[in-house]
């Protein structure tokens, strides 16, 4: 068991439907790994039950956060992040397309020296189901990053992800995108300032209901990669 605090935060948009479930049984896995942990529902602008369902899980372990109006992915993260007196954050998406069995490796990969570690769906040793259509644009979008913008990194996007607060809170503060391309600029950004990223192994499933749109969140994407590196190269 880990003694040190941990933080799991939840970026919740339109997440009525499996919330309150997928919470609790995050709740019961990070009780039997931790000693000492908290969840923050990061509530991004929904307009389902979503905030009422997260306000009514708060008790000693699990925190909501409201925001009025949709800030993006990014924006939801980094208020959590802000809030949280651990060092130790996680975030994950919360419908747990990624196994929440992971997140002992996360902690463990943190404390042998990564300042971020990831949950990579293109590991060797990783196990991924995915439409053939969604893997293309993923593995395209991937490979863009690695060929302009020099990352060293498989998998970018992958809603799984770990890291230490005073590390990673002040490159958080300087990232411009607050939506789908908020995790591949912090990811770049931690790089070209010689923070150490690991990627893990994990098993990994597309939810039916995923917010992700394929060709909308695709040209976003595409485009905040090009106006990335003609900014910052």
């Amino acid at each position: 068991m880990f003694n040190e605090k941990v933080a799991v935060i939840l970026p919740a948009h339109n997440e009525g439907k499996t919330l309150e479930a997928n919470t609790k049984r995050l709740k019961r896995l990070l009780g039997v790994v931790f000693s000492d942990f908290e969840i923050i529902i990061s509530e991004d602008g929904s307009t389902d039950r979503t905030a009422d369902i997260a306000k009514s899980l708060e008790s000693d372990t699990v925190r909501a956060i409201h925001n009025g109006e949709r800030q993006g992915k990014g924006a939801a993260i980094r208020s959590a992040t802000r809030q949280t007196k651990a060092n130790l954050v996680i975030f994950m998406d919360a419908d747990l397309a990624s196994q929440p069995k992971h997140i002992a490796e996360l902690v463990g990969a943190l404390n042998g020296g990564a300042a971020i570690v990831i949950g990579s769906r293109y590991h060797e040793r990783s196990r991924a189901r995915r439409t053939l259509t969604r893997d293309v644009a993923s593995r395209t979008f991937n490979w863009l990053v690695r060929a302009l913008l020099g990352s060293g990194i498989r998998d970018h996007q992958c809603g799984f992800k770990a890291f230490r607060k005073d590390l990673v809170l002040p490159l958080m503060e300087q990232t411009e995108n607050r939506d789908w391309f908020w995790d591949t600029e912090l990811l770049v950004r931690a790089q070209r300032n010689g923070l150490r990223v690991a990627e893990i192994p994990i098993e990994w499933e597309e939810m039916p209901e995923s917010r992700f749109r394929l060709f909308e969140d695709t040209f976003h994407m595409a485009s905040s990669l090009v106006r990335f590196k003609i900014r910052h190269g």
